[in-house]
């Protein structure tokens, strides 16, 4: 019975999925061979106006290039009449490829030739140039559009003007690349315009055409009047009106497409007729070029492979939902035996038998799948349950371990606050749950003895090497107040048996709390910060950096003769010692907190030890942000106030 409901459940789901693809296999068929069709013809529109675009911008390339040098060459011979006359002979007969060419200067610049000086030469055949004057009152160049426009450029910009029927120079129809002309002072003194024939723009456009035809996209009809303007391409210049092309487009349809900068597909009447029409804006005239399909000539092709493809997808559909039925009736019938040992195996009967299959297909694959998941499944709880005890007592054992590390460093402050002449505060945040950073302090005969320092490595080993240098430490500087010596005898017993090959980088320092003398020893560790208004006013340096000797680090070398050496700290000096875990913080750009975000922390305090940390722990956090560090975070600020007790006083 459980076998018949699910055979039928999957059979039913099968039908219903079935015939909801089907809808939708269908519709999609139709709307993507239409889309289909669409999509191509838009693309042979947009190849289509990319070549002319193409043409065109070589034309404008070759004509900017040509205008630049001949701009060049008439700047050097604005002299008399006579030499611009034959400088534009000669760049003309270099390029003649070109109608013609001419300067309108400004007004009165040849005195001698009057208000209107326009020289212009042209073409009269293939070898003969003309020469004339057609500046004129009737002919006032100086008030035109290309003129004024022109002027305003700066040197080597340039710009082609909307064909015109230009009745004074060239006699035909054209357009005009100009561009400003200087004299020697960097003056502008008129515009140098090259008259360019579009007459080819026509041949282009019906060569086009043509390609489309003979590649049988458009079939002709003698009986459709119509058919022959299936498929046109025009061009139009800045104002709408038309260059080339066979067809017009009535006023409001040109609006609507000089309108866009482009149009990608996009359906308009013209004539009645239901066109797809495509445009670009050439960038580089400001023209727009249009290709016009008609509709039908657009859907056709797509109506009649959806069709098709449609009476294929439906007799699939039949076929596939056929033999699909048939598998899942077999397909199913394994599996309730596979359930029952499921249902045994999830009650925690890893032991539990499965079925044999006489065939070795799928279901059978899956039964043996089955089986190496129960035998895994059995050993990973027998493991889970030994591991997680083991994780539980190590997590315990590192948890008393970070409580016993923690217990040795100094963690009440202030320390000492029945002392008025300093002040300390310090913290120290391990990458793991133990680390191997450290500091301390106590005093002893008036003496401030502290040190800050980083061992190499992290974790456990790292803890071990901190906790014996901070007794190290403690024990050696209990009995000698020299901060070379205390170094020096912490590195013989670090070195001795130091297989590890662990170190530490350790600043030691004594202070001397009745003078602010302070006596230091640096074995490799970060130089700390000196905060002071006295340091500002000898060094201009609000915080700067102590200097310290290149000393190697604790535990890397016996018998090393480390050095000593000395400052003094001023009242209201503030000491700031870090490992670094502060330098070396990162983000999750990968990138580190470094020193320069350290100076400009220091520099920019004036506060107590406590405030100045807490500062840096906030800069350091929202630097970092939520990135886990790899390193351990220690500071310690002291800060000499040299304010005696009332017992010394």
């Amino acid at each position: 019975m459980r076998k018949s409901k699910l055979s039928r459940r999957i059979t039913w789901r099968v039908i219903l999925i079935l015939v909801v693809c089907n809808v939708f296999i269908i519709g999609a068929v139709f709307l993507s061979d239409l889309a289909i069709s669409s999509i191509e013809s838009e693309l042979r529109a947009q190849h289509i106006m990319e070549g002319i675009n193409g043409k065109l911008t070589t034309m404008l390339s070759g004509v900017e290039i040509t205008a630049t040098n001949n701009v060049a060459e008439f700047e050097e011979n604005l002299d008399t009449p006579e030499k611009v006359y034959e400088a534009m002979v000669h760049e003309l007969r270099f390029n003649n490829r070109y109608v013609g060419c001419g300067i309108g200067f400004e007004p009165d610049f040849f005195p001698g030739q009057g208000r209107w000086f326009e020289p212009y030469v042209k073409f009269v055949d293939s070898t003969h140039v003309e020469r004339k004057q057609i500046g004129s009152a009737q002919h006032d160049y100086h008030s035109q559009e290309w003129y004024l426009k022109g002027l305003s450029l700066e040197r080597g910009e340039g710009y082609l003007t909307d064909p015109y029927y230009d009745d004074a120079g060239g006699k035909c129809i054209m357009s005009t690349y100009v561009t400003p002309v200087f004299d020697r002072q960097g003056r502008r003194v008129g515009v140098y315009g090259i008259d360019l024939n579009l007459s080819w723009l026509e041949q282009a456009i019906v060569g086009e055409e043509e390609k489309v035809k003979q590649l049988e996209l458009v079939q002709n009809n003698p009986d459709d009047p119509d058919d022959e303007n299936a498929f046109f391409i025009q061009l139009l210049d800045s104002k709408g009106k038309k260059i080339a092309g066979s067809e017009t487009f009535d006023d409001e349809t040109t609006k609507t497409i000089l309108s866009k900068d482009s149009i990608g597909f996009e359906g308009v009447k013209v004539g009645g007729i239901t066109y797809y029409i495509s445009s670009k804006r050439l960038p580089r005239t400001g023209w727009t070029i249009v290709v016009a399909q008609h509709r039908d000539f657009v859907l056709l092709y797509g109506y009649f492979l959806g069709i098709l493809l449609l009476i294929f997808m439906t007799i699939g559909s039949i076929v596939i939902f056929f033999f699909m039925s048939r598998s899942i009736r077999r397909a199913v019938k394994p599996l309730r035996f596979l359930s029952d040992s499921a249902q045994e195996v999830a009650h925690g009967n890893f032991d539990a038998p499965l079925p044999t299959f006489k065939h070795q297909d799928e279901i059978a694959q899956l039964r043996d799948s089955f089986g190496t998941m129960q035998q895994s499944l059995k050993q990973y709880v027998e493991e889970l349950k030994e591991s997680t005890a083991a994780k539980a007592s190590i997590e315990s054992e590192l948890n008393v371990a970070h409580s016993i590390q923690m217990s040795m460093l100094p963690k009440t402050f202030p320390p000492f606050p029945e002392r008025n002449d300093i002040e300390l505060y310090g913290i120290l945040k391990p990458a793991k749950a133990v680390g191997g950073d450290l500091y301390d302090f106590f005093i002893r005969d008036e003496k401030l003895f502290f040190c800050i320092g980083d061992v190499s490595g992290k974790g456990v080993p790292a803890s071990l090497v901190m906790a014996v240098s901070r007794t190290l430490f403690r024990n050696i500087s209990a009995h000698a107040a020299e901060p070379s010596h205390i170094v020096e005898t912490m590195n013989e017993a670090i070195s001795d048996s130091n297989d590890s090959n662990m170190f530490v980088t350790l600043f030691v320092g004594v202070l001397d709390l009745q003078t602010g003398h302070l006596r230091y020893c640096n074995a490799a560790h970060n130089a700390p910060y000196r905060i002071s208004e006295k340091w500002r006013a000898e060094s201009g340096e609000f915080a700067t950096a102590i200097p310290v000797n290149p000393n190697l680090p604790v535990g890397a070398m016996p018998d090393w003769n480390y050095t000593e050496q000395e400052t003094e700290m001023t009242t209201g000096s503030i000491l700031f010692l870090y490992t670094d875990g502060l330098t070396e913080a990162e983000n999750a750009q990968q990138e580190l907190f470094g020193e320069q975000r350290v100076a400009d922390v220091v520099t920019t305090f004036n506060g107590a030890p406590q405030e100045l940390i807490e500062t840096m722990t906030d800069a350091v956090h929202k630097f970092v942000g939520d990135t886990e560090q790899s390193d351990d975070l220690t500071m310690l600020a002291i800060k000499y106030t040299k304010v005696r007790s009332q017992k010394n006083s």
